[in-house]
């Protein structure tokens, strides 16, 4: 049962980067990408502590799709 739930959180929550993932996709410092989520340039969420980006933001960032 406990590995049902992780691999559900996993994939529901697989469309989404955290800060050091889109600052090496978008080729910025990981602080430009927290100062961008705090000024409301770049769409995310926080559970508790920790950012969540969805990867289509990083996507019409960049222009095209990330793999």
């Amino acid at each position: 049962m406990r590995n049902e739930t992780i691999r559900g959180l996993i994939e529901r929550y697989a469309d989404y980067l955290t800060p050091e993932e889109a600052a090496e996709l978008l080729g910025i410092s990981i602080a430009a990408v927290y100062r961008r989520l705090q000024a409301g340039d770049l769409a995310g969420f926080q559970i508790r502590r920790q950012w969540r980006i969805p990867r289509q933001e990083i996507e019409a960032l960049l222009g095209r799709p990330i793999i």
